[in-house]
């Protein structure tokens, strides 16, 4: 859903957007600000994306722990209360262990680069 640019300040209702399932165990509560995403995702014990995305992130371990697998065979292990970036065009899926995770988001998107495992 496009929306139009924002020229003053605004809130992202994410408290009360509907939790949407994104993937098997993994849902996200997601708004829209000046065209990005800005989103919370939950992940359950053991959920892991099947697909790679190479879509950029900036985000935020709200609690848990989250591991994404790169692209290339390395590991970026994110722990409770840390900060991460993953860049665009950076190929990347997120695994979770064995604890509920929650992650704040906002997403850079990516111009279209396809991943090679």
């Amino acid at each position: 859903m496009a929306q139009k640019s924002q020229s003053v300040p605004v809130v992202a209702p994410l408290g009360t957007a509907p939790w949407i399932e994104e993937a098997p165990g993994i849902q996200s509560r997601s708004a829209f600000v000046d065209g990005v995403r800005w989103a919370v995702v939950r992940y359950a014990p053991g959920a892991e994306r099947d697909e790679w995305c190479t879509d950029g992130h900036r985000g935020y371990v709200v609690h848990g722990h989250i591991s994404y697998e790169l692209a290339g065979g390395d590991r970026l292990e994110v722990p409770d209360g840390a900060a991460f970036w993953l860049p665009p065009g950076f190929g990347h899926r997120g695994v979770n262990g064995d604890v509920e995770t929650q992650l704040f988001l906002v997403d850079v998107p990516d111009s279209g680069a396809k991943v090679d495992a």
